[in-house]
């Protein structure tokens, strides 16, 4: 903290007033205190537990969440879409054991492989049902047979979990489905007073046997409107050949690259 504070004096010597309040606005976004509640504690814990799948309605709140817990954990992790200044981006075809297989493991005929991710950062895939239908079971079976056994063994191999959210619980790949731990619904989003409010619900396998889940808790996220530094359309400049307006520039350079639409 000091480190930075001599920072803040140094660059308002340099450059003046314009650069401190700069630099201070810097300083508050990455040292801000932030207090825990009952369901944020939930939250957090959850997510450092084990694999957590999130999902719900068309804004209802799914990345919401995911920005929620990933500005409470304040670390480095790894996701398909920017979620602030700690995000990693990869494509989620890179989450693999190398190309190992289940048959590899069963057969002992493991290739050992670099490490692809950094010891302890979780992964956060969002809408993994438009990445991995399941209606393309027998082509996902054959192209990635290595992603559920990284999810499998993500806290060995990493010491890290793999997170998704998605729409409908049933859309995504069965094989990325069966590794989540803990389901969280997202019910309904309301603004209030500068934060959004999430009502959640979160459920557990009730019968090892099916698909069935229970619920076990239902929680209120309160939400500071400035976590969500990521693009709530993100898909929009993914696909269209579009050019930014002026405040979509604007809104960028203040969320570091980030537009927030």
């Amino acid at each position: 903290m000091t480190n930075a504070l001599l920072w803040i004096i140094t660059c308002a010597a340099c450059g003046g007033v314009g650069v401190l309040v700069t630099c201070i606005v810097l300083f508050v976004r990455r040292h801000r205190v932030v207090k825990w509640n009952k369901a944020d504690e939930w939250l957090v814990n959850e997510f450092r537990r084990c694999n957590v799948m999130v999902f719900g309605k068309k804004g209802s709140g799914k990345d919401v969440i995911f920005a929620h817990v990933i500005a409470l954990r304040g670390a480095k992790h790894y996701s398909n879409i920017p979620y602030n200044e700690d995000t990693e981006v990869i494509d989620l075809c890179e989450i693999a054991a190398g190309d190992n297989t289940v048959e590899d493991i069963a057969k002992g005929t493991i290739r050992k492989f670099a490490p692809r991710f950094d010891e302890g950062c979780d992964i956060y895939a969002s809408d993994v049902g438009i990445y991995f239908p399941n209606t393309l079971y027998q082509k996902l079976d054959e192209l990635y047979p290595s992603l559920p056994v990284h999810m499998a063994l993500s806290r060995q191999l990493y010491n890290s979990n793999v997170h998704t959210n998605c729409q409908d619980l049933l859309r995504p790949w069965k094989k990325i489905r069966e590794q989540a731990d803990s389901y969280i619904q997202a019910l309904r989003t309301r603004l209030r007073d500068n934060c959004l409010f999430v009502d959640i619900v979160g459920y557990e396998h009730r019968n090892v046997n099916d698909e069935t889940i229970s619920p076990i808790c239902k929680h209120t996220l309160r939400v500071p409107l400035s976590e969500l530094q990521y693009d709530s359309r993100y898909f929009r400049n993914v696909f269209l050949n579009r050019e930014l307006t002026p405040f979509e520039r604007l809104q960028g350079m203040i969320n570091g690259g980030v537009n927030h639409v």
